[in-house]
């Protein structure tokens, strides 16, 4: 019996692992919950193409919690800020968000790690 694993289109097999948090403007939450049911295709290219293999985001009322994994996530969002796609996306979540995802490289937006099982 052979175990077959998909690929992943992230370019290195440890992936770094990041958490973000960012937060909704009152009232936004069913049209941000909506938009993220039907990511553009595009985004989704995009978010590929800059070797992000994995992004999950958890929402708890107002506040969310992003997983990503990537072998080199500060050089996946130096591409994907200048991507037009990710940039017109952007401006479509902007206005729903009180504190944003922080695309100018200073990451203001990520959680520590205080537990890693492994």
């Amino acid at each position: 019996m052979s175990i077959s694993v998909p690929p992943t289109t992230c370019r290195s097999t440890v992936p770094e692992r990041i958490g973000l948090h960012t937060r909704l403007r009152a009232g936004s939450e069913e049209r941000y919950d909506e938009l993220h049911r039907a990511v553009w295709p595009d985004v989704i290219v995009a978010i590929e193409r800059a070797g992000i293999a994995r992004w999950l985001i958890f929402r708890d009322g107002l506040d969310l919690f992003h997983y990503v994994e990537c072998d080199d996530y500060d050089a996946a969002i130096v591409e994907l800020a200048g991507d037009p796609v990710n940039v017109r996306w952007q401006a479509e979540v902007a206005p729903l968000m009180e504190k944003a995802h922080d695309y100018s490289g200073k990451s203001s937006d990520r959680l520590p790690v205080i537990f890693d099982l492994g």
